[in-house]
């Protein structure tokens, strides 16, 4: 959760600081800028890695149910697609699927971590949603 909630904030700020748009974004256009958004897109290339860890401790755990087809391939084709994306375009035009991405895993990480209380069990309603969001 801190992990996706650090890449959340420093991928906003880096926005922000580099004026970053939706169109056309030059690869190398918001100077410093570039820098700590390069810096914050290795992180979140990293964690797509510890990401796909879930597949190798849902088989230690036996739990093959969790196992799908998709999740294995949205995991493997995610390490791949942002390995591309680091070594060609790891500026301006990356920035959007990362954000929207970490701030989706805050939300699910801290369900994760809410529902391990049984106590706060009842009061999350909002895991549809947050599988919608995914």
């Amino acid at each position: 959760t801190l992990l996706s909630f650090y890449m959340f904030y420093e991928l906003v700020m880096s926005v922000y600081q580099g004026g970053y748009n939706f169109f056309c974004q030059n690869t190398h256009s918001g100077g410093e800028a570039d820098n700590r958004m390069i810096n914050v897109l290795w992180w979140y290339y990293f964690s797509k890695l510890i990401e796909f860890m879930d597949t190798f401790f849902f088989i230690l755990r036996k739990n093959n149910h969790q196992i799908t087809f998709l999740h294995v391939y949205h995991h493997a084709t995610m390490l791949n697609i942002w390995w591309f994306v680091m070594n060609w375009v790891p500026c301006g035009r990356s920035y959007f699927g990362a954000t929207f991405n970490s701030f989706i895993h805050v939300l699910m990480y801290s369900y994760y971590g809410l529902s391990a209380v049984p106590a706060i069990r009842p009061y999350l309603w909002w895991k549809k949603y947050i599988t919608q969001g995914q």
